[in-house]
């Protein structure tokens, strides 16, 4: 099996076991297309997730493709009243943001940017440069806060 597939494989099988968690907080969740931006999607939320088996904190930002921030803008436009959530499950415990315009918490300090990183995609393609955003970790909180 390729990389590729193994990662898309590996994916669902992470957002399908944590469903039931996201639904206590979320409500009840569809589960959206393999390639949508989003992996959960209700009348209130679309909700996104990523597994990574890193510790919170080994890294000074946790990130995700700049295409998923783009969706969200455009999704915005369309359902201004919904809440856009990506979670990371880090070493099974679980953390959120909550998208944001603003690129500055109440205290003026940076929350997110926008980096371009050169990784594998497992693409097949080798190394390439990708557009991310890199959320630093003073603005992520641990699910169980979420409200």
């Amino acid at each position: 099996m390729n990389t590729l597939k193994r990662d898309l494989d590996h994916g669902l099988r992470a957002e399908l076991s944590r469903q039931s968690t996201f639904e206590s907080y979320f409500g009840t969740l569809k589960k959206t297309g393999t390639f949508d931006s989003f992996d959960f999607k209700n009348e209130h939320f679309f909700v996104e997730h990523k597994e990574r088996d890193i510790h919170f904190g080994q890294f000074c930002t946790l990130f995700f493709d700049k295409v998923k921030y783009q969706e969200y803008l455009r999704l915005k436009q369309t359902h201004p009243h919904h809440r856009f959530v990506i979670i990371w499950t880090l070493k099974g415990q679980s953390y959120f943001w909550e998208f944001t315009e603003n690129d500055v918490d109440e205290n003026d300090l940076g929350t997110w940017f926008f980096k371009d990183r050169v990784m594998d995609r497992r693409k097949g393609k080798g190394m390439q440069s990708q557009d991310m955003v890199e959320v630093f970790n003073s603005a992520i909180k641990p699910l169980s806060e979420f409200r």
